[in-house]
């Protein structure tokens, strides 16, 4: 079966031709390319990317590697943070009569 990449959103329909309209973003048939061998993941799937790309990098000062390593764990508590947030809401609006949410 052929795997096919819509080039507007990145959706991957499989089929052996490309859908007429995109499900995610309405793109037309034309948008969508045939993926060739294998798919890779994004960076954003990689675990260790500032090691690789900031903390052993020499163009990049020591104040600029200590300012993006702030950033990304701010970034990180703040994700963890949400997650308590959302399951509180959750509990209130179960309480409040909406457990469909």
């Amino acid at each position: 079966m052929k795997k096919w990449l819509c080039k507007v959103c990145g959706y991957i329909y499989e089929g052996p031709e490309a859908p007429a309209e995109c499900p995610v973003c309405h793109a037309k048939s034309n948008m969508f390319e045939e993926v060739k061998g294998e798919l890779k993941l994004a960076a954003e799937h990689e675990f260790g990317v500032y090691g690789k790309t900031v903390k052993n990098n020499p163009d990049i000062s020591e104040e600029d590697k200590k300012y993006i390593f702030e950033q990304l764990m701010a970034n990180f508590n703040g994700e963890c943070s949400e997650v308590g947030m959302y399951l509180c809401m959750a509990r209130i609006a179960h309480r409040e009569g909406y457990p469909e949410i």
